[in-house]
């Protein structure tokens, strides 16, 4: 195998040595500053790949390494110096800092179509540095044709503090790395057929010489070439290289972002396929962590809209080749992919999200302050909110903003501005400016009416709720003399549903938003048999006297504490109605209720979430005298 380093560099041809005994080394010419990409892991990712390609377009048969290192503050990328001034300043920038070190690798051999990529980050501590130091580097020429103008085998512990990863990377060739890329590139291929597909992680399945492979991105029924990778924890994982055969389950996806944003993940399969796999995957969690064999068919209800079905989105900024753009987490990244279209969620995207842009292109908004455009929408009433969520700082003319999404968008009834200076990536209401029309919109699950505020927990796929409600209120069989304990009530949309048909509706939620919320829902339909309380459910259900005739939990994906389930235990109701987002904690949970003294006596699913690998269940408990 005849082996091409593109790249020159001294430093790269020595460490490579570690990783390929011979090669040769041919300068790629590729111009670094035509690359348009700003995120520094994709601009190194692509420098890399462009390099390998210059090389390996040329000579088919030959494997080309590319390789290309950056120097990163934040996003802000510090390339070689153009002068001795220049590099100057970049080391009074990163005197005193951490800043990031990191390299792209590209493995390509044209002749045989391959290509794969990887980098490594590495994080460095500089000592604070003195204009003598300074000086003294600069007067030895070591800034020259450096990623942030210093080279640390010449700098070593004069400049450097602390290194955290991998020191051969800020050299400028992450040796271990390139070797498990090497050993990926040269791995034998194999034809395989996914027999399966394994949730939640959506893995195929399929089999080798009597060993089971998983392989992502896969569908269900294809014929594939994959090449083996490594085995983490006894799991032998597999990559697709190639699709041989097309499986007769695959659909066509309407989106143009799929299997780039982490929105969906069935796009590609037929919907009555998804519905099958996520009853397998129940029925699974049931037997192996529940040890529960059902004696009846499992029914599996589907979503009567397969896209544009939810009614609440958490949408990201992010920054592409230098402009801020909008979109979802590219899959198990924080970084995010640039949509103009969200066919699980409404088709008004088109319009709020240029609106949005040109705004924060207008008044040079940046990643510093910008986070999350959050959008809800009334499926039922068509009623729109939006809520920009920022960093602390000021928001120029929000005034006009709003005024020309009224003009265009004449759903928007209102408009909320969220201040959230929380390091995790998540949508906190720190502090909620409200800044037009009403406070909230309202929805229709049934024949209830419900407010929606920016943090109100809603059941996501309105037209699926009214399904889910229906079947809580069969399992219920009310009379108008039971009375209904409901404990995870957010802000109250099952308790008011039930209410007309029960003698009394108690809700129990630990936020207090939810149940004032809740509080105005029971008046917004008129009910006078609702009470919620606010509190932890473990401690309300201690201390206070709950007499019910049937509870529902509807617990968060965590499922139920053990404490929570002793005193369930405890309140001996006839009937309890377990519902649930989380397959595996529900399968758990329901074990051990069935320990207590409960037994299942029916027990369904509702696909809330299609194209996605959730599902939503509920189960029928009742006490053997029932």
């Amino acid at each position: 195998m005849r082996f091409v380093l593109a790249s020159q560099s001294p430093r790269r041809k020595e460490l490579l040595k570690k990783a390929v005994p011979e090669f040769t080394v041919l300068e790629s010419g590729v111009d670094e500053a035509a690359i348009t990409k700003r995120d520094p892991v994709e601009f190194a990712v692509e420098a890399a790949i462009l390099k390998a390609k210059a090389i390996g377009d040329k000579d088919p048969e030959a494997t080309v390494l590319g390789a290309d290192t950056v120097v990163a503050i934040d996003r802000k990328i510090l390339g070689k110096p153009k002068d001795e001034a220049d590099a100057r300043k970049t080391l009074a920038l990163l005197s005193g800092t951490k800043h990031k070190v990191i390299t792209g690798i590209a493995l390509y051999k044209k002749d045989e179509d391959k290509l794969l990529t990887d980098y490594e980050l590495t994080y460095v501590k500089f000592k604070k540095l003195s204009e003598k130091d300074i000086d003294e580097y600069l007067a030895t020429g070591g800034h020259a044709d450096k990623a942030g103008s210093y080279a640390i085998q010449e700098t070593g512990d004069k400049f450097v503090e602390k290194i955290d990863g991998d020191y051969d990377n800020v050299v400028g060739l992450p040796v271990a790395r390139l070797k498990k890329l090497l050993k990926r590139f040269n791995a034998e291929e194999i034809a395989v057929e996914i027999q399966d597909i394994a949730l939640p992680d959506n893995l195929g399945v399929a089999k080798y010489e009597g060993e089971t492979l998983f392989i992502p991105n896969a569908v269900w029924g294809d014929k594939v070439s994959v090449r083996l990778g490594q085995k983490h924890r006894g799991v032998q994982y597999a990559e697709i290289t190639k699709i041989t055969e097309e499986s007769s389950f695959r659909d066509t996806p309407p989106c143009p972002h799929f299997g780039i944003c982490g929105g969906c993940v069935f796009q590609n399969l037929k919907y009555e396929k998804q519905l099958e796999l996520k009853k397998k995957n129940l029925d699974h969690n049931l037997r192996t962590i529940g040890k529960t064999t059902l004696s009846f068919d499992l029914m599996v209800y589907g979503s009567p809209s397969k896209y544009h079905y939810r009614n609440k989105m958490e949408f990201a900024f992010g920054e592409e080749e230098g402009k801020i753009i909008l979109g979802l987490r590219k899959r198990g990244t924080h970084q995010t992919a640039a949509i103009g279209q969200c066919e699980i969620f409404s088709p008004l995207v088109s319009k709020i999200f240029p609106i949005i842009l040109d705004f924060v292109a207008r008044h040079h908004l940046d990643m510093r302050f910008l986070r999350h455009l959050v959008v809800r929408e009334g499926k039922r009433t068509g009623e729109l909110m939006l809520i920009l969520v920022t960093r602390n700082g000021k928001l120029p003319d929000p005034g006009h903003l709003i005024a020309t999404l009224v003009d265009q968008i004449p759903q928007l009834k209102s408009f909320y501005w969220v201040k959230n200076d929380q390091l995790a990536d998540v949508v906190a209401y720190e502090e909620v400016k409200h800044l037009y029309g009403e406070k909230f919109i309202t929805d229709l699950i049934g024949p209830k009416r419900y407010y929606i505020y920016p943090q109100t927990f809603f059941q996501p796929n309105t037209l699926g709720a009214e399904i889910l409600y229906g079947k809580v209120a069969e399992f219920a069989e009310l009379t108008g003399k039971q009375r209904i304990l409901g404990l995870y009530c957010g802000a109250g949309s099952i308790e008011v549903f039930l209410a007309d048909h029960s003698k009394r509706a108690i809700g129990i939620d630990l936020s207090e938003f939810n149940i004032e919320t809740a509080k105005e829902n029971a008046k917004l339909n008129n009910l006078d048999n609702c009470i919620f309380h606010a509190g932890e459910v473990e401690k309300l259900l201690r201390d206070g006297k709950f007499d019910a005739d049937v509870v529902v939990v509807d617990p968060p994906r965590s499922g139920l504490s053990g404490k929570a389930i002793k005193l369930i235990l405890g309140l001996n109701v006839p009937k309890l109605i377990y519902v649930s987002c989380n397959p595996a904690t529900f399968a758990r949970d329901l074990a051990v209720l069935q320990e207590g003294k409960y037994s299942i006596k029916d027990l369904a699913a509702i696909d809330m979430f299609p194209q996605t690998t959730h599902l939503e269940s509920i189960a029928l408990l009742t006490l053997p005298q029932y």
